[in-house]
């Protein structure tokens, strides 16, 4: 004998509490976005003192890496076509300094992130957003309807390499908050709801751009430069005192791979 399925009815949620929890998740947003603003104005100004103070540094330890790395790549092609056991230019030398005293991630402008890490950072935000909207997740028609044309968007945004559309997503509507408002059978509650719903929508986007602004390098260095000038030191003479020193060294490094690459060059008999 089969038993009787019993429907489960989700309860109607009490209109003044409804307009409590509003008037809460407003103060919330306005305080969350002032802060947002605030944290994003600092970081900005910073940034424009690293180009202003900082720029001329990093751009000639940048250009010397660059010219280092062609010459590691011009000697490892001559050692592939000579096919010898020629001294192997990647190795270490005890005789040369090695710049991985001087951390240069910590003083990078996120403007020179790689493609690479971008791609990289692409792919873990759409796995993410895959894991909450897959169609397939879905436990009923409206949420499947609504989840499909999320993951459509995401899908466009991923395409596109667009981190900040992706950003924007991570903040939409749970499906399973979907599915509840359009249980409410009370049209003045249910568009009390929706308007929760949308400023809760809004505080998660803004939560999520708090939280890649947290992960941007010029606002990690903004926080370390802050808490040394707290403990009396200077970050921006730090700072300047390592890149000179990464230059030095990268100096070093460039003029013993030249070296090497005159050797070769000398040693190649002309056609």
């Amino acid at each position: 004998m089969k038993k009787a399925i019993t429907a489960v009815t989700t309860p109607t949620p009490n209109r003044q509490q409804v307009e409590a929890d509003l008037d809460d998740a407003r103060q919330q947003l306005l305080d969350a976005e002032a802060k947002l603003a605030q944290e994003q104005a600092a970081v900005n100004a910073f940034r424009m003192q690293c180009r202003l103070k900082l720029g001329d540094l990093i751009e000639e330890t940048l250009a010397l890496r660059a010219e280092r790395e062609s010459c590691l790549t011009i000697l490892k092609l001559h050692q592939q076509a000579l096919d010898t056991e020629a001294p192997d230019p990647f190795a270490p030398d005890d005789e040369m300094p090695s710049t991985e005293t001087v951390h240069m991630d910590e003083i990078v402008l996120p403007e020179l992130a790689t493609p690479q890490q971008e791609k990289e950072a692409a792919k873990r935000l759409y796995r993410e957003l895959a894991r909450r909207f897959h169609p397939d997740l879905a436990a009923g028609s409206a949420e499947r309807a609504y989840m499909t044309a999320i993951m459509a968007s995401i899908n466009i945004a991923y395409e596109r390499q667009d981190v900040s559309a992706l950003h924007n997503l991570a903040g939409e509507l749970d499906p399973t908050a979907v599915a509840e408002l359009a249980a409410i059978d009370n049209l003045q509650i249910r568009k009390l709801r929706e308007q929760l719903l949308k400023i809760q929508r809004r505080q998660r986007k803004v939560q999520q751009q708090y939280r890649a602004l947290r992960q941007d390098n010029v606002a990690k260095l903004w926080r370390k430069a802050q808490q040394l000038e707290a403990e009396g030191k200077s970050w921006w003479e730090a700072v300047k005192q390592d890149l000179q020193t990464i230059i030095a060294h990268t100096r070093a490094e460039l003029a013993h791979l030249q070296a090497q690459l005159n050797q070769f060059e000398g040693n190649v008999s002309p056609l």
